[in-house]
């Protein structure tokens, strides 16, 4: 799922209520445990730790953060990056995320897995030190993705302070930030792994180049009972980077952000040569096909339906899922 879809049309639950008082004394309970495995009993303290935000928040510790959560999608990107989560949140099962396909995630406490829907209680007992989240357009410091509402944003913040990288323009801008974040908090981004992952994504964004010559079009979409969405490329950083690489993505229409909302009956208003098709919550390639008009386009009957999976901001994750559209552009044809 996409961000503004996701925000305010499938997502909801309730927030685990917990007072600020009792949040204190859990804090403090908290801190009276041993040290948590995530945290090496053995590595020097470093500080001191400052940080400024993508939303212009300044955060100042006397140490260098050792013990982070985060939202699911940050979460995902930190562990590409090296570092491992005490705690994530996330608006689904992270086992049942395309994200996480690839990931270790057994020594990581979920304390939510249905947006809004954060155990309080679970994340402080993991003691972070920092929390991070994704951002989009219109959030602020008070009212932040991943979070219910203000109020459990603050009480959040009364466990940690929160941080976020915004979702915005190419997926290389996000990938650098989230790169500069994990360089802050300790991580080798010049040599080692970090150095040969970003080779690797180098290497797969040259192949995506070459292979978008074949000059095959592109649509992603998202299917449900009641609508066909179909999304804007330049609105998403991934595609957005995709398409600076010379991927040819067909031009949506419409005044909103993000998606256009078309009917079933006019699942033919686009007609690209491959859908993507989203593997968040949406419809199968079945249930696709299982609509008259869309079963008639030249990429259903061409069998050219390839899943869009939402990869997170890291050299690793990108470029797992740029190969794989090399892949598909080199062995689909033209059909429309």
């Amino acid at each position: 799922m996409t961000p503004d879809l996701t925000r305010r049309r499938l997502l909801g639950g309730s927030l685990a209520t917990l007072s600020v008082a009792a949040l204190g004394s859990l804090l403090a309970s908290c801190g009276q445990d041993g040290a948590s495995p995530a945290a090496a009993d053995d590595a020097p303290e470093q500080g001191p730790w400052t940080w400024t935000d993508d939303l212009g928040q300044q955060i100042a510790l006397d140490a260098t953060p050792t013990r982070i959560a985060a939202y699911g999608d940050a979460a995902a990107a930190l562990i590409n990056f090296g570092i491992t989560p005490v705690a994530l949140f996330h608006y689904m099962d992270p086992e049942q995320d395309s994200t996480f396909e690839d990931l270790d995630l057994s020594e990581v406490q979920v304390v939510g897995s249905a947006y809004g829907e954060i155990s309080l209680e679970a994340l402080a007992a993991t003691r972070p030190e920092l929390v991070v989240t994704t951002l989009y357009d219109g959030d602020t410091p008070d009212s932040m993705y991943g979070f219910k509402d203000e109020a459990q944003l603050a009480k959040v913040k009364a466990i940690a302070p929160v941080v976020g990288v915004l979702q915005t323009g190419s997926a290389l801008d996000v990938i650098k930030t989230n790169e500069r974040l994990v360089a802050s908090l300790g991580i080798d981004v010049e040599t080692g792994t970090v150095a040969d992952d970003r080779a690797a994504f180098e290497d797969a964004s040259a192949a995506l180049t070459e292979a978008a010559g074949s000059g095959l079009t592109v649509l992603p979409v998202y299917g449900e009972d009641a609508n066909y969405y179909v999304a804007k490329a330049p609105d998403d950083p991934a595609l957005r980077y995709y398409s600076d690489l010379g991927l040819s993505f067909v031009p949506v229409q419409g005044k909103d952000y993000y998606w256009e909302v078309l009917s079933w009956e006019n699942a033919d208003t686009y007609r690209p040569d491959i859908v993507l098709y989203s593997v968040r919550d949406s419809f199968t390639p079945e249930q696709l096909l299982g609509q008259p008009v869309f079963a008639r386009l030249e990429a259903a009957r061409a069998g050219q339906l390839h899943p869009w999976k939402f990869k997170s901001m890291d050299y690793k994750s990108q470029t797992s899922y740029l190969e794989e559209l090399a892949g598909w552009l080199a062995r689909d044809s033209k059909v429309t």
